[in-house]
């Protein structure tokens, strides 16, 4: 998570937020361009607030971010083997989920999300003894809040670790048998691709 690293747990040692370690790693100020959802994990990407070579970095690279090129692809770990009313979400390669949001302040909002369900376990109807569980790619085409946890929710297939739009049943057996942190969201940004631009030509 972009403010946040480590485990909220008193036992554990103090958190350190992330813009303050990368900060104590190269001795000098940063800026954050994009955040991350906390508990998530993965790509972020910061600028050098004092250099003079980089006056404005931080303005140039959020404007690619919000170019329409730009893609941020996650990886994530879902509840369910990947089917749903009869339809194998494997078997489907890329699809689209064009489903509007609520924000926050109860707006609501186009929000689309390109999905690919890339593999998925049952549990034989409980004849086996393994979680349901897939590994989900995800790409946003819009940044609505929360979006990809609502769509895979709206999918009956919840992130793991989702204490929002998750399941809270399995969550807690996730943690309590499989050893899932109680503060992780499987939800990881893998890779982000932007267009270039006068930081990054």
């Amino acid at each position: 998570h972009s403010d946040w690293s480590g485990s909220r747990s008193s036992k554990q040692a103090p958190q350190v937020p992330m813009l303050q370690r990368a900060r104590q790693a190269i001795g000098e100020r940063v800026n954050l361009v994009h955040r991350l959802d906390r508990g998530a994990s993965g790509c972020l990407l910061m600028t050098k607030a004092a250099s003079e070579a980089t006056v404005g970095a931080t303005a140039f690279l959020q404007q690619a971010m919000a170019d329409t090129s730009s893609t941020k692809t996650y990886i994530a770990l879902v509840r369910g083997e990947g089917i749903l009313k009869g339809v194998d979400f494997r078997k489907e390669g890329w699809f689209t989920v064009d489903r509007p949001i609520k924000d926050e302040a109860g707006n609501l909002n186009n929000a689309t999300t390109h999905f690919r369900f890339i593999a998925g376990q049952d549990n034989g109807m409980g004849t086996i003894d393994r979680p349901r569980a897939s590994l989900v790619l995800a790409r946003p085409d819009t940044g609505r809040w929360h979006q990809i946890r609502r769509h895979l929710n709206g999918l009956s297939h919840p992130i793991l670790g989702d204490t929002t739009h998750g399941d809270n049943r399995v969550n807690r057996q996730w943690r309590e048998e499989l050893g899932m942190l109680p503060e992780r969201t499987c939800l990881h940004l893998a890779k982000l691709e932007i267009p270039p631009n006068p930081v990054c030509p």
